[in-house]
């Protein structure tokens, strides 16, 4: 009884092999096998082996696979992990496609002790409190009481900087531009810094690089004309004037560049923000306003000293942009509207961003960050909340994480080379200022500002791998390990849909008996 039951479920599992349907796909799965250009398959299918041989190349052709599986696996996680290449552009950037470098100059003097001993002598207790701020590291919050701090707005701030300082026209003997000596009013506008007052060379026109700038409140600043849109990312138009502003360099040489004679005025020196005489000069991209405290070089007087502009090019491949900022670690400039400036740069976001934390926490911005009329700058009263601001800098830094660099920049760094000025040698340059030759030669600057090459070489940003290449290296390797082709997969297609559906049809079709 049991033996036939056995032999009845053998019958009823044999029959269901036996059905047109699965009889079809074996045969269709059969002869896929022998004919697949898939490497290793037909042996598979071939019943001439044993078992064991066709156990043998299943086995190799599933370790195939996963080997090319785990390859790909690891050239998609490059892929999408680090997407990004910097690569060296085989074109590189011609000199006239670069203008020349904004330059801010300040002297180390924080006062004039003419007008120092002035105001120590007649100077209310508002001027003396002001005179020490300037002059010693000690926080202002110490400083200033608060019944005087009240009265040490910025307003009267900025009159007495004004006043204490040496302004342009006293630290400008001689303006060089292009073999062509100019008027130093026309070529430097006086701006206010971290550093104190300054002058600054060639940045963009103001209407170019902040987005109201009717509403600035600030010193009055002149321009040459023609002005011109100049952007990093862009360029300058195509329409722009080759006189357009900022200037571009005209040659190679310090014939082609900026010469200036420079005064410290070392009689005149009350504190200084270093321990030496002479001058703070930082080299800086036209659309950025210029943070020198810290950042600026010094240049002692009493020297010559020849600087070769070397700039340094950043920019980025279009197709970049599909790809996620998170993972390219840089903006476009349409990617991040600033609120105050027009062109996105790092140093521009940076600024803007910590001039709204101190908005935040003090309702007032340093008189040298970006503001508008509405914004009120900090006074002596705030001198409790942005010495707290200074101390905090890693809160303005986790402020300020969604700065990242922009895919175009551009910066400029300087070699310099210099000798100290021969008393012999400046006789007739002393005779022409109505020097000295020893003041000409313990006070003066000499400098020249020029490019030595006239191509400069660009760093391009682009993407690693794009679709092609992806494509290219997972073809690569499953034609390596199963020798896997575009055909394979139309092959492998065509037997799971268009020859499986013809031959169900072709079963499915009534045989008729041949008739005469």
């Amino acid at each position: 009884m049991f033996s036939n039951k056995n032999i009845t479920l053998q019958k009823k599992s044999l029959s269901w092999l036996q059905k047109p349907a699965v009889k079809s796909f074996n045969k269709n799965f059969r002869d896929y096998l022998l004919t697949s250009t898939l490497h290793g398959l037909r042996y598979i299918g071939e019943r001439k082996l044993t078992w064991f041989e066709r156990f043998f190349w299943l086995a190799a052709f599933g370790s195939s696979l996963v080997c090319a599986a785990f390859f790909i696996l690891n050239v998609y996680a490059k892929w999408s992990m680090s997407p990004m290449i910097v690569s060296i552009n085989p074109q590189n950037m011609p000199l006239n496609d670069l203008p020349f470098p904004a330059i801010t100059i300040c002297n180390v003097n924080q006062a004039k002790k003419s007008v120092a001993e002035e105001y120590l002598k007649t100077g209310n207790s508002v001027d003396k409190k002001l005179l020490v701020s300037l002059c010693t590291s000690q926080n202002d919050a110490d400083i200033f009481e608060d019944n005087i701090a009240e009265s040490a707005t910025w307003d009267y701030t900025r009159t007495f900087l004004i006043n204490v300082t040496q302004p342009c026209n006293e630290m400008l003997i001689l303006c060089e531009w292009d073999s062509h000596i100019r008027s130093c009013r026309d070529l430097f506008n006086a701006q206010l810094t971290d550093e104190g007052l300054c002058c600054t060379f060639n940045v963009v026109h103001r209407n170019m690089m902040f987005r109201n700038p009717a509403s600035l409140n600030d010193l009055n600043l002149t321009f040459p004309l023609p002005a011109v849109d100049w952007t990093p990312e862009d360029g300058y138009p195509n329409d722009a004037p080759t006189n357009g502003f900022p200037w571009r360099p005209q040659g190679i040489g310090t014939h082609h560049g900026l010469s200036l004679i420079l005064d410290a005025n070392i009689d005149e020196y009350y504190c200084s923000s270093t321990k030496s005489t002479g001058f703070k000069i930082l080299l800086h991209n036209p659309t950025e306003t210029p943070k020198l405290a810290n950042l600026g070089e010094i240049y002692g007087s009493g020297t010559e000293v020849r600087v070769s502009i070397q700039p340094r090019i950043h920019d980025a491949h279009p197709a970049l942009q599909s790809i996620d900022i998170q993972k390219r670690l840089c903006l476009f400039s349409k990617e991040k509207e600033l609120i105050f400036y027009r062109t996105y740069t790092l140093k521009n976001c940076e600024m803007e961003c910590e001039a709204n934390a101190m908005i935040n926490q003090c309702q007032c911005v340093y008189y040298y960050m970006p503001k508008n009329k509405t914004t009120r700058v900090c006074g002596k009263a705030d001198a409790k909340c942005y010495a707290n601001m200074t101390r905090a800098a890693s809160v303005r830094t986790k402020e300020c994480m969604e700065c990242f660099p922009a895919c175009t920049e551009i910066a400029y760094f300087e070699r310099m080379s210099t000798a100290p000025l021969n008393k012999r040698l400046v006789k007739q340059l002393a005779r022409t200022f109505k020097k000295t030759v020893e003041y000409f030669a313990e006070n003066m600057l000499v400098v020249h500002f020029y490019f030595d090459d006239d191509t400069f070489t660009r760093l391009t940003k682009g993407e690693i791998f794009g679709l092609t290449e992806f494509l290219s290296n997972t073809g690569g390797l499953l034609g390596l390990c199963m020798g896997f082709s575009v055909m394979s997969a139309v092959e492998l297609l065509y037997y799971l849909t268009l020859r499986a559906l013809c031959m169900g049809r072709r079963e499915r079709r009534p045989t008729h008996p041949f008739t005469t």
